[in-house]
């Protein structure tokens, strides 16, 4: 059976409950700026979570309906001041301003050109506030991962929702003009098959450029949680800018 794994907020958070290194240093970047917060492509709220729990003034804006229904439903389990938005994070209007905005977790490669990703820059730069921060994380495309032999390459392993123990392979097809990956997962289970999805592939040069057309002035960038400086050798870009 195909799948859309943004569908399916229980086999999302199962897919991806390794993914726990940026917390810690998103949760000081937002504490350290203070609210209110508003996060971009805020997914199942995996990020959602440790920021409200440290009181912290939340809102996230999410494309998929089910998981902003997901999110809802884990955050109200928690005291704390926090909303989440269904929308497009290229053009919604939350007529608000916010100290720290923040896209996580590779999310920002969903947005497919150039385009979309400065219509994305000019929303958050409406949305954050004079003296506020907005931080970028995602990983620098790795010409070796995309250029590889075509066959299938063992990306996970993971428990589905049911307790079905799953392995996930990969085959992906990369298109250098328009810059993006075309991925296909297979499952190895009982119940799912595989599930297709498109990554831009956004390298540090055009993000630099990017940012800069959009008006923001890159503060700092990292090439990992540890706060490194980006070098030629950096699996992540990490940006923190202000307009």
């Amino acid at each position: 059976m195909k799948i859309n794994i943004y569908s399916d907020p229980q086999l999302y958070d199962a897919a991806h409950v390794w993914k726990t290194n940026d917390i810690e240093f998103i949760t000081n970047c937002a504490i350290e700026c203070g609210g209110p917060i508003l996060e971009m492509a805020s997914g199942t709220g995996r990020l959602a979570e440790p920021l409200v729990k440290r009181g912290l003034d939340y809102t996230g804006v999410e494309l998929s309906a089910p998981f902003v229904e997901h999110t809802e439903k884990k955050l109200e389990k928690i005291q704390g001041k926090h909303v989440v938005v269904q929308g497009d994070m290229k053009n919604i209007d939350l007529k608000k301003k916010y100290n720290f905005i923040f896209i996580g977790f590779n999310s920002i490669c969903h947005l497919l050109t150039n385009s979309d990703l400065l219509k994305f820059f000019k929303c958050v730069y409406k949305h954050l506030m004079d003296g506020g921060l907005f931080l970028i994380d995602t990983f620098v495309p790795n010409p070796i991962f995309l250029y590889r032999p075509k066959k299938k390459t063992f990306v996970m392993d993971f428990f589905l929702p049911n307790g079905e123990s799953c392995i996930v392979n990969e085959i992906n097809k990369y298109d250098s003009k328009t810059q993006i990956n075309h991925i296909k997962w297979y499952f190895e289970s009982s119940t799912i098959d595989e599930f297709l999805f498109d990554m831009h592939m956004i390298y540090p040069d055009t993000m630099d450029r990017l940012l800069n057309e959009s008006g923001f002035m890159i503060n700092e960038k990292y090439g990992d949680y540890d706060k490194s400086p980006f070098s030629s050798e950096s699996h992540l870009q990490i940006y923190l800018c202000t307009k």
